[in-house]
């Protein structure tokens, strides 16, 4: 059953920090605490574990509760796509948003509410075919290139 979205900003910060924290996931073999993963990211633990609830909701990260508890990858990080992300966190086009906004006292509001929406309509298909060919194992990949 898929959920409808929610009327909730999820910030482009909030976005990154999901991408990191997954690729992070995927290169530990363990269990990791979300103090652990909020440190390497450098953000607060209680941040970093909103960040992760609706990943968990997603079933992207299993939460494990208790005193050796933390988040793992629910599925291979080449099986988790940015695209499966950005569903997870729910994000809407703010510039969308706002265009449609705009048109509740326009004479010619409705024509233009449904041309806005048109365009939103192709630009978020457009965002989503461009994160599909995205995976986090791809993401880890180009980054412990540069650790090396």
């Amino acid at each position: 059953m898929q959920s409808t979205p929610k009327n909730r900003t999820v910030t482009s910060l909030t976005f990154g920090l999901a991408i990191q924290g997954l690729a992070l996931l995927s290169m530990s073999n363990n269990v990791c605490p979300s103090q652990k993963l909020a440190k390497m990211m450098n953000t607060g633990t209680t941040f970093m574990r909103r960040v992760m609830g609706p990943l968990v909701r997603a079933n992207l990260v299993e939460a494990r509760e208790g005193r050796d508890g933390g988040y793992l990858l629910a599925k291979p990080a080449r099986q988790i796509t940015v695209a499966d992300v950005y569903r997870a966190l729910q994000l809407q086009d703010p510039l969308g948003t706002g265009m449609m906004d705009s048109t509740t006292d326009c004479e010619r509001g409705d024509v233009l509410k449904a041309l806005f929406q048109e365009m939103s309509s192709q630009v978020e298909e457009s965002t989503l075919r461009v994160f599909e060919q995205y995976t986090i194992e791809r993401i880890a990949a180009e980054v412990t290139k540069f650790e090396m």
